[in-house]
């Protein structure tokens, strides 16, 4: 099925021009794009591949000569990559799932599932769940007792929801996550090594253990609305009070979110973010790919952690971190550039010290 210039116009509020009832099927990078393609030359940088490609029809930057370039028609792209979040939903193909409930799901009688809500093959939902309208539960799926699913929310295959979590509308859980695992929290009978590490900077024997002494996760996991989680996300669930998850919040492939912890609203946590137990995260931070946060710590609204960054202590709102430790970027930066400078320095040093030994 393909789309008119005009409807993908309309769709993404954009301008357009040329041969507006020219149809295409489905968007592609200039230089690969055929003829029934709409090409995605958002910058000027890819005018070059467009004139390499066949298409009659593209996405251009502002400014751009659309008959110079050949085309039958073209929409603008004031903004290049808030469009492609626009002209992916028109040529989205969401997951396949027949509607109703699959014959050999498993759902208990107290289930109480809404209106339009589709679950797929061998799902097993336990008693006192609610699934909300139109959501989606694809195969393999499991979700907990007493646990809330909003509506329109879509879980991909052997996405695994614990008992007593609360997620909101419109979620999207991608395969394999897991939200409502037991938090790792546990404690020696007598003060151990970490405790004596932390106050003496030593281990001795006197804090040697024989074992651990589990700490049971009571609470829960509350997700709100518009959350998305990537593939084998893990949430853990919190000891006590609930781990939260505001609205907004996107989170990237294996995101591992420890116990106690809270993640405020329309914030962003890339691949392979570790946040331990019991941290505070504001509004719309980003937490670039690897970034590690120790626990029971602060950080402020609207701050930016560079990739593989570790977080060690508070941070306040507002700043932009970078390297392990975290620091403020322009001290990161300074220092990276004093830490190249150390070989040299060293030369000039022992130099020094050769013209010193030999007048004495």
């Amino acid at each position: 099925m393909g789309y008119t210039i005009s409807q993908i116009a309309d769709a993404l509020g954009a301008e357009a021009a040329g041969d507006l009832g020219l149809v295409v099927s489905g968007p592609a990078e200039p230089a690969a794009a055929s003829a029934d393609h709409l090409a995605l030359a958002m910058e000027k940088s890819y005018e070059q591949a467009l004139g390499e490609g066949q298409a009659q029809a593209a996405i251009l930057w502002d400014g751009a000569d659309w008959q110079a370039l050949g085309l039958r028609a073209a929409i603008f792209a004031p903004r290049s990559r808030y469009v492609m979040s626009g002209v992916t939903r028109v040529f989205e193909k969401p997951p396949e799932i027949e509607s109703g409930i699959h014959p050999s799901s498993i759902i208990h009688p107290e289930v109480e599932i809404g209106e339009n809500a589709a679950i797929g093959p061998f799902v097993v939902i336990g008693r006192g769940a609610r699934i909300g309208a139109n959501a989606r539960i694809l195969s393999h799926s499991t979700i907990g007792e007493d646990a809330r699913i909003g509506d329109d929310a879509l879980l991909y295959q052997g996405v695994h929801i614990g008992a007593r979590i609360e997620i909101g509308d419109r979620c999207i859980a991608q395969a394999g996550c897991v939200i409502g695992s037991d938090g790792f929290s546990y404690v020696t009978p007598k003060p151990g090594a970490v405790e004596e590490a932390r106050a003496t900077g030593k281990i001795t024997e006197a804090s040697r253990s024989d074992g651990f002494a589990r700490i049971n996760s009571l609470g829960s996991v509350t997700i709100g609305d518009d959350v998305e989680f990537g593939a084998n996300c893990t949430i853990d669930r919190g000891t006590i009070a609930n781990t939260t998850i505001g609205d907004g919040t996107k989170l990237d492939n294996l995101v591992q979110v420890g116990h106690n912890v809270v993640v405020g609203k329309t914030c962003l946590l890339c691949g392979q973010v570790g946040v331990a137990g019991s941290t505070v995260i504001g509004d719309r931070v980003v937490l670039g790919g690897q970034v590690g946060v120790a626990d029971h710590l602060s950080i402020g609204s609207d701050v930016v952690v560079a990739g593989k960054s570790g977080v060690s202590s508070n941070i306040p709102p507002g700043r932009v971190m970078m390297g392990n430790p975290a620091m403020k970027m322009d001290l990161n930066v300074e220092s990276y550039k004093a830490l190249r400078r150390l070989p040299r320095l060293v030369a000039r040093v022992l130099d020094l010290e050769k013209r010193v030994s030999k007048r004495d």
